[in-house]
Parts: C-alpha cells; structure tokens; sequence
C-alpha cells in the first residue's frame, strides 16, 4: 500500500511539472512573438506583395427564406486562413508547440464583412479565438448569424426557385493588397461549394439545390467570394393549403349553375364563394413581398377564379329575372322560343315531360271565311248538342292575338235563319265566359312555365361553358407553372 501510494505521488508530481513547463513555454513564445507586434499592419514582406486571404464557409442551419422583407437568414461558420509572417517560430525552442490559440483582437484580422446583409450587421456573432501555427498560418472560424438579402422572383410562386446571396468583401483592400481566394481542402484543392455541417437540417419549406462559391473582381477592383444559394420551394404546404381549397370553391361556384332558382339560394352562394377567394387573396398579400415585378402564378388563379365568380354572380341574377317573367310583364321574342326551347335543349341533354310542339306547327294560319248563307236551320240543332266542339282553345299560346271562334255572332246570330233560342243565349254566355277564363289560364300558365324552362336553359349552357372554361383555365396556367424548373447548372 504505501509502495503504489508513493507511486501515486510521483505521477501527479510529475504532471503538474510537465503542465507547468508547457504554460511557462506557451507563455515565453507569446511574449516573444508579440513582442512589438501591430495588429493594424497587414502582414506583407514587402509593400507591394498581396496577402493571399481564402474564404469558406460551413452553413449550420438556413434559418428561412422571408419573402415579405426579401430576406435570408442563415447560421454559418466562416473559415478564413491568411499567411502572417511576423507569426512564426521554431516549435523545437518552446517544448514542440506547434499551434497557439489567440485572442482575435491581438492579431491582424482581414476586414472581410458581409456587404449585402439585411440588418446593418456586418460583422460575425462572436470573435472565437485564431489558431496561429508555426509556420505562420492563422486560421480564424468565427460562428455568424447573417441575415442577407436576397431579391426574391414571387412570377411563380409557390411553384418557383431562388438565387440567393451572400457577398463578402474587403472595405479598406482593393485587389492590389489584398488576393482573395476560395478556401481549400484537405487535400489542397480549391472548395468550389459552400459545405454543410454534421448538425445540419433540411428546411421544410426550401431544398437547396446548388451552393456554388465564385470570385468575382468589381469595376471598383474589389475582389468579393460570393456564395450562391439556389433555393427550390416545396410547394405541397401550398397546394394542400391555398390550391385545392381554391379549386374546390371554383367547383361550387360553377355549380351555382345546377342550384334551381326556386331554392332562392343562388345569389348568397355566389357572394359567399366570392368573399372566400377575397379571404384567401387577403392571406396571399401578407406573404409575397409588394412588388409590381411580377404577380405569382396563385395570385392570377385568384383573380381569375374571382372574375368567375363575379360573372357567375351577374349571370345568375340574369337566370332569375328569366325565371320570374310572366305574361303580364314581358311578351317572349320569337327567336328566343326558337333558340332556347327547340333549338338547344338537344344538345344540353335537356327534355321537357311534355313533348313540345313543333314551332312550324304551331304558327298561327289565316282563318278561313265561312259563309253563313249555306248553314241552314239546323245548326240550332248542333249548338245544342254539340256545343264543346265550339269551345276549342286558341291555336298558339304565345300569339295573344291568335284566332279563336268568337261564339257571340252565334248568340247574336249572323242571319235570321240561325239563331238560338232565347232561353239558351244566358247559358252559352256563361259557357263561352268560363271557357276564355280556363283558356286565359292555361295560357298564361304555359307562358310563365316557357320562361322558366328559358331560364333552366340558360343556367345549363353556362353550367357547361363555366366548366370546360375553367377547366382548360386550370390546367393551362398550372402546365404553364410547370415549365420552371431549377436549372441544372447554376450558372
């Protein structure tokens, strides 16, 4: 026991001996390598070199993509890497330290910021420490919450793609001092993308398709990394949302069409579709950004859908005034007889229960005279017997002024060989008064059932003309959303 205690005792001496030489090294090389040391001096041999600064950048979440504002946010962390030649040291003189990690304020630091940012926050979250090697390589990766902005195309929306980005650049360099590159690998190539992070998430609303990076030389010969972010949406939150629902409303404002006037329900289930689609437009303007660029593809379908409605709502006020006519307010044109109940009900699959009259048959004809002077005495006879083959209806309802036997020149008579008995005249008076009332009735019934069936007519050819409209409409401003694909190359 006391053996391995004294063992124990040895061990920890000696560590805290190799703990205490390692501070005291890392403690005499600070002090030597800063030893009048200027963080403001770019670290250049000569005043003509050009310090080689490379840029990556490692995104850890994207955040979102807002498109009322126009802009992105994203969690990243940057990567820079730049020679400092006043930074070096022999690791053999200071127990093999090779790497030394630096407060960032101690070091020359490229001012390299994010110039489009959104926010007026130009510079990274937090200054982490730099990792200065012997050789004289800093590397420096602060984390970065930037919010960039990023001029969002809203033509096809929610069936669209964006190119975001993130531009950053040198505010007191130009190209002559400063050479900016794109970070490398392990390997020593060039990284032609931004890389992701193990922690990284999908968005549920954007799949990033590309993430290019790219040094472009400005006209003010600035250099810049700029880094690409080509967005696609995942447009099913919309169409389960905003698309269907908009259809389904279309599909019962064509259906307006089937509701039967007598329902009375025709124009409050026009006006209610049509606050709806307002509803709906209302939360659509909230989203997009206000922009007079372009007007999305969903926004269109609204509009459309709305004039639909609107004209729907007009027609339909239309179809009611037909249905309520009558005889005594509106006399019905021939052409409308002859277009809307002979002429198209065949082909709107339309029947009446009572098969109509043929229109060239119920026109009305000349009367033919008759001469009274060849009717003898008997006729008496026949009024008497006969007299409903007398009271016969007039040959076309909707001619008011059609012929019908007048049956008075027999009360009165025409001759004086035929006249009726005196006792008789009060009773046909009565007969021939009851029979115009009946007819009057009939024809005013026939003529107010005519209108009515103008009217379900009229409702059935908009019914069919709104259905194929809206569905070639549809599917065309949809087919048409569909030819804009995310490009395979980004650029």
């Amino acid at each position: 026991m006391r053996a391995s205690g004294a063992f124990l005792f040895v061990c920890c001496l000696y560590g805290l001996c190799c703990i205490g030489g390692a501070t005291e090294a890392e403690d005499k090389l600070m002090k030597k390598i800063f030893t009048g040391y200027n963080s403001k001096v770019r670290p250049a041999e000569n005043p003509t070199d050009r310090v080689v600064v490379r840029i990556g950048m490692v995104m850890s979440s994207f955040v979102a993509l807002n498109m009322k504002d126009e802009e992105m946010m994203t969690i990243v962390i940057m990567n820079m890497e730049w020679q400092d030649i006043r930074l070096r040291w022999d690791p053999s003189e200071y127990d093999n330290t090779d790497v030394l990690r630096v407060a960032a304020g101690k070091v020359w630091l490229p001012d390299i910021y994010l110039i489009n940012n959104n926010d007026g926050t130009f510079d990274v979250a937090l200054h982490v420490h730099v990792q200065v090697y012997s050789n004289g390589r800093v590397t420096w990766t602060p984390p970065a919450l930037f919010r960039s902005s990023c001029g969002v195309q809203v033509t096809y929306f929610p069936f669209d793609w964006q190119n975001c980005t993130m531009v950053f650049r040198s505010y007191t360099y130009d190209s002559t001092e400063m050479d900016l590159r794109v970070s490398l690998d392990e390997h020593g190539r060039e990284i032609s993308e931004m890389l992701y992070d193990h922690t990284f998430s999908e968005s549920g609303e954007w799949y990033i398709r590309h993430k290019p990076t790219r040094k472009n030389v400005g006209e003010d010969n600035y250099e810049d990394i700029t880094f690409y972010i080509i967005l696609e949406r995942k447009p099913m939150f919309y169409v389960f949302n905003i698309i269907l629902p908009c259809i389904l409303i279309t599909i019962i404002a064509i259906f307006n069409f089937y509701l039967p006037p007598d329902a009375g329900e025709k124009m409050g289930l026009s006006i209610n579709v049509l606050l709806t689609l307002t509803v709906f437009l209302l939360l659509l303007a909230d989203k997009v950004p206000e922009t007079s660029l372009g007007v999305p593809i969903i926004v269109n379908y609204l509009m459309f859908t709305m004039i639909l409605v609107t004209f729907s709502v007009i027609l339909s006020v239309v179809v009611l005034n037909l249905h309520h006519r009558s005889p005594n307010t509106h006399q019905m044109p021939m052409w409308v007889r002859r277009i809307f109940i002979h002429l198209l009900p065949p082909y709107l699959g339309m029947r009446r229960p009572k098969v109509e009259t043929p229109l060239h048959l119920s026109m009305p004809s000349t009367p033919k005279k008759t001469t009274f002077n060849a009717i003898s005495y008997h006729a008496d006879e026949y009024f008497i017997r006969k007299p409903a083959t007398i009271i016969f209806p007039k040959p076309n309802r909707y001619q008011p002024e059609g012929m019908c036997t007048d049956m008075r020149k027999f009360i009165e008579g025409p001759s004086e060989y035929l006249t009726l008995p005196p006792e008789l005249k009060t009773a046909i008076s009565a007969i021939t008064y009851i029979a115009e009332q009946l007819q009057a009735e009939k024809d005013y019934e026939a003529l107010k059932e005519d209108w009515q069936y103008v009217a379900m007519v009229v409702d059935r050819l908009f019914l069919w003309i709104f259905l194929i409209f809206t569905t070639v409409a549809t599917l065309a401003i949809f087919a048409y959303a569909s030819t804009n694909t995310t490009p395979s190359n980004p650029f």
